[in-house]
């Protein structure tokens, strides 16, 4: 009797413990914590939390296909769909002021060709200690990564969404921007660094090539990255791996960041001889965002953003990226190198720039202070070996705001190139629209 007792009261204190987590406006009537919406505070300096946040991203979208695309089996040079770009659960546990647990899950890109693949997939699960401000150590999977301010992809988007080159790797030797690693980061006043190590994921099934680098076979090294910023006006937070793409007027920032990632004899390619020479990865970037409000009482702002990025892969290197692929196959017949769908050159051996420039209007409100647009545009241009002309890709677009950066529906226009074989060259031959409109909202 004694031991069931015990079990009921530790049940009863479970059960309370989640009505306590559900219903948060009506605990915090019962102490002074002021716990925000889906925040529970365990201490009255908030410095001890659990909370829950999460976002959605829902997409229709057209686009012009690339030559020989197809959809189950039959050739088409358009599609319009419907699609879940990402949906995101995140839980983060504070129990002591210098420990952190993250846990993140959830799916990306459901659309009609992800029947199979719908999982509810665990992203992010790794813990931090922060000895100060100064030095925090985590380990586990992660976004941590180095390079670029957008390597992560950026907390919110002047655009529909992130630029696709600043993840390089993606789906190659990471999972959905994720590894398995162990980082250090912190703040030195207005400089913010981080240094990742990490362990890279291997589903690599290419036999080298001929004078054409590919990611090898052989049993991956370490994935060595960082990232380096110097904030000249606010400074920003590094509690998390993602950095903001907007704040929408509410800070001043001149951020300048400079970045790597390094990868040992990741790629390999064969000679005239058929002897295989192994490559390194070494990538090189540096950056400057500038964000500020231009008038605080009508809303308005200004935000920009400029990367130059220098990627080494070995010798004629690029690789093509789909960013939600509505295609399912290619007809090689009429292939292009592009390849299926949407795909387009992302990142390659050679040097890459991009500018991104926008900012928010006056509130329609004025004295409710809602509803405002957001207008921005793009330009990527990437110079690289294995290809002969450029290859440069624009998007222009608007957003509406209906809660800041929290509720709010995009348009984008994006015109990429097309490149097919002429006389051994990769050469610009055709030029494909994509048109997308995207509803946003965050759990927060």
């Amino acid at each position: 009797m004694i031991m069931k007792s015990k079990f009921i009261k530790v049940g009863t204190l479970m059960l309370l413990s989640l009505v306590g987590l559900t219903k948060v406006e009506a605990q915090t009537k019962k102490n002074d914590f002021n716990n925000p919406p889906l925040t529970y505070y365990l201490n009255d300096d908030h410095t001890r939390f659990f909370s829950v946040s999460g976002y959605a991203e829902l997409w229709a979208r057209y686009t012009q296909m690339n030559p020989g695309s197809m959809i189950n089996g039959e050739e088409v040079s358009s599609a319009s769909d419907l699609s879940l770009r990402r949906i995101r659960v995140k839980m983060t546990y504070k129990p002591t002021e210098k420990l952190m647990l993250v846990l993140q899950a959830g799916p990306s890109n459901v659309n009609v060709n992800s029947k199979g693949n719908t999982y509810f997939d665990l992203l992010d699960a790794y813990a931090e200690y922060a000895f100060n401000d100064k030095i925090a150590f985590g380990a586990g999977r992660s976004t941590w990564r180095g390079l670029s301010r957008f390597t992560t992809g950026p907390l919110n988007t002047l655009l529909y969404d992130l630029p696709a080159y600043a993840t390089s790797n993606t789906g190659v030797t990471d999972v959905t921007v994720r590894e398995l690693s162990a980082y250090i980061k912190g703040q030195l006043g207005k400089f913010d660094y981080r240094l990742v190590v990490a362990d890279p994921y291997t589903n690599v099934t290419s036999d080298p090539k001929l004078n054409v680098a590919t990611f090898s076979k052989n049993a991956p090294n370490k994935d060595i990255s960082g990232y380096f910023r110097y904030a000249f006006f606010d400074t920003e937070s590094n509690t998390t791996p993602f950095n903001s793409g907007t704040y929408v007027g509410k800070k001043k920032v001149l951020s300048v960041g400079a970045g790597f990632d390094y990868l040992h004899d990741a790629l390999w390619h064969k000679d005239e001889t058929d002897l295989v020479h192994e490559d390194d990865m070494k990538n090189f970037a540096v950056d400057v965002f500038y964000d500020t409000p231009i008038n605080k009482e009508k809303g308005t702002s200004f935000s920009a953003y400029a990367m130059a990025m220098h990627n080494d892969y070995g010798p004629n290197y690029v690789r093509y990226v789909g960013t939600n692929n509505p295609a399912t196959g290619v007809n090689p017949d009429n292939a292009s190198l592009n390849g299926a769908g949407n795909a387009t050159p992302i990142v390659g051996t050679g040097n890459t720039y991009f500018l991104q420039v926008g900012g928010t209007l006056p509130y329609f409100d004025q004295e409710k202070k809602t509803l405002q647009l957001q207008p921005a545009a793009s330009v990527q241009l990437a110079n690289l070996d294995g290809l002969k002309d450029n290859a440069v890709t624009y998007d222009a677009g608007v957003s509406l705001l209906f809660n800041k950066m929290s509720s709010r529906l995009s348009f984008d226009a994006q015109n990429r190139p097309v490149f097919t074989s002429q006389g051994g060259n990769a050469v610009e031959s055709d030029r494909k629209w994509q048109f997308v409109l995207k509803y946003r909202i965050d759990l927060n």
